[in-house]
């Protein structure tokens, strides 16, 4: 008998597999508020079109399009392709031209398949830095998000919930601002922490923070 209050195996979803699928597969049917072209707008990082994300009301291929203007790259209606026109530096050094999978859209989750994927979800965590972490919490609680139960985890639901939550870093601290002025902000953070830290005395020792890979 199955166990209960353990997720079934996800059905592939075979249209993923076509390169053409990220341009030309359908969104913005529903609910959740996308558009392919351009760049984000605010409707789109609304907290209750997050929520969305994380209530599985919107496609794989929805979320990665969102996540992937607020990367940078742009949707040339024209040629039908993704190019990197506006990417954050560091991310197009990694991801050039074509933006990566960033959930797994064809729910294959075998090593070759699956991997570029994985890898590339990771990378986007890494870039959200740790007082940032925890913005799920703190900006969706009141609309009703308690997080995920451990045993109903799976692939799918971690990688949007990582992904909603760096829309939301997004949101808060990269939105509207060019690169330029992001690391003139980054540079007066560090020189104002050091200054605190110069000035705290007899203090147990430095927190200890995971190190951040910008995508800027």
């Amino acid at each position: 008998p199955p166990v209960t209050g353990v997720p079934a195996p996800p059905e592939p979803f075979l249209p993923a597999l076509d390169p053409k699928y990220m341009c030309e597969g359908e969104i913005g049917q529903g609910e959740f508020v996308i558009t392919r072209e351009g760049g984000p707008v605010e409707e789109e990082l609304s907290n209750e079109n997050l929520l969305r994300i994380l209530r599985i009301e919107c496609t794989d291929l929805e979320v990665n399009t969102l996540v992937w203007k607020c990367l940078g790259y742009r949707f040339d209606p024209d040629a039908k392709e993704w190019t990197d026109v506006e990417c954050f530096p560091k991310w197009r050094e990694k991801y050039p031209n074509t933006p990566p999978d960033l959930i797994g859209m064809s729910r294959i989750y075998s090593k070759e398949q699956d991997q570029p994927s994985l890898k590339a979800n990771q990378a986007l965590v890494r870039s959200v830095p740790a007082d940032n972490k925890q913005s799920l919490k703190t900006q969706l609680k009141p609309y009703g998000f308690t997080g995920y139960q451990y045993r109903e985890l799976t692939p799918n639901k971690t990688r949007r919930a990582q992904c909603a939550n760096w829309l939301l870093y997004y949101r808060e601290e990269l939105f509207g601002y060019t690169v330029e002025e992001l690391r003139e902000r980054r540079r007066l953070k560090l020189e104002a922490e050091k200054r605190q830290q110069e000035e705290e005395e007899g203090n147990k020792g430095d927190e200890w923070k995971p190190p951040v890979k910008e995508v800027f």
